[in-house]
């Protein structure tokens, strides 16, 4: 048998050869790696950001039972991106057992679950209408409806609206709420002694100014506060099996320390629960809103503790 010569070139090529088989192998082997911990990624990133997301939409309903009277929320959506997401739900109104469409938030929030700061503070989809201050009037821009305001006792101001002629003019099939400022701070239990609608309240306001500052806070103000910027709690609350029970101050401080153990809102949080301690023993309740028909949201000019009247939304059969 005859041997050939061993040539250079056949070195060179079984060298190339094994740099092409290296070097596919490391593709295949790095890509393999990548999409493994591409994928491992991805599986963890959901589990982070589910768990994130139901964290902060719980702080954010939560927030929403001492804010935003008479408002619920539901629907909407949710996206998550990297250790983050954003989610998205409808407001409305319940008017007793009708529905007003109220708009729509969206909220930002981080792999802790906690809301961003920025797009945490509520969405004040509101529009002032009127030339001057005494004609201003806060509507909602989703529906056109007039958007309650609050006026607290501490403070005077150059307009106070009693809205009892609008109410007198709805219509007669209109079911409407009503937010009602009094005079001086109460209990609840005060309340339901001398308030003349008592079982319609479906909120109560609470006083969320400090008291130590209550000398430099009196004084001439534009207007009163909107419903956007007041908080409070529900009149009722359902529980167990669906029961219905009513909601007193206790309630109310328990839903912030709710809210607190949620790593949430404690811009919002921490003042009022300061604020409402101290102004405890006077009564933190300022007003209420109740909700009914013309011929009963009329006999409020009968409660002397009233100080002023400011029609919200109207809902009619049609």
């Amino acid at each position: 048998m005859k041997n050939d010569p061993f040539q250079s070139n056949d070195i060179e090529g079984i060298v190339k050869k094994a740099k092409r088989k290296s070097i596919i192998r490391n593709i295949v082997i790095s890509t393999i790696s990548l999409l493994l911990v591409g994928a491992l990624f991805i599986i963890i990133n959901g589990q982070i950001v589910n768990k994130a997301h139901y964290k902060a939409a719980e702080a954010n309903r939560l927030l929403f039972k001492i804010s935003q009277p008479n408002i619920q929320i539901g629907g909407g959506k949710f996206d998550y991106g990297i250790l983050s997401g954003t989610y998205s739900y409808n407001k409305y109104k319940l008017i007793e057992d009708r529905v007003v469409p109220w708009g729509q938030d969206i909220r930002k929030f981080n792999a802790i679950g906690h809301n961003n700061k920025s797009s945490a503070i509520a969405v004040y989809d509101e529009v002032i209408v009127g030339e001057t201050e005494e004609e201003y009037r806060h509507y909602n821009t989703t529906n056109g409806q007039r958007t309650m305001q609050f006026y607290h006792p501490w403070f005077e101001y150059t307009t106070i609206h009693n809205d009892l002629a609008l109410i007198q003019n709805a219509p007669n099939d209109a079911i409407m709420e009503v937010a009602i400022s009094f005079n001086q701070s109460y209990s609840v239990s005060e309340i339901q002694e001398f308030f003349n609608l008592n079982n319609k309240i479906t909120w109560y306001w609470v006083n969320d100014y400090n008291q130590n500052a209550k000398e430099q806070l009196q004084g001439l103000h534009s207007s009163g506060a909107t419903a956007s910027h007041v908080y409070g709690f529900s009149g009722t609350t359902t529980k167990g099996e669906g029961d219905i029970v009513a909601q007193n101050e206790k309630d109310f401080l328990a839903t912030l320390e709710d809210i607190k153990s949620t790593g949430n809102y404690d811009y919002i949080v921490d003042p009022l629960l300061e604020n409402v301690n101290l102004n405890m023993k006077e009564g933190i309740i300022l007003g209420v809103v109740v909700t009914g028909t013309k011929e009963e949201l009329l006999t409020l000019k009968e409660d002397k503790q009233i100080r002023a009247i400011s029609l919200g939304a109207v809902a009619t059969e049609y």
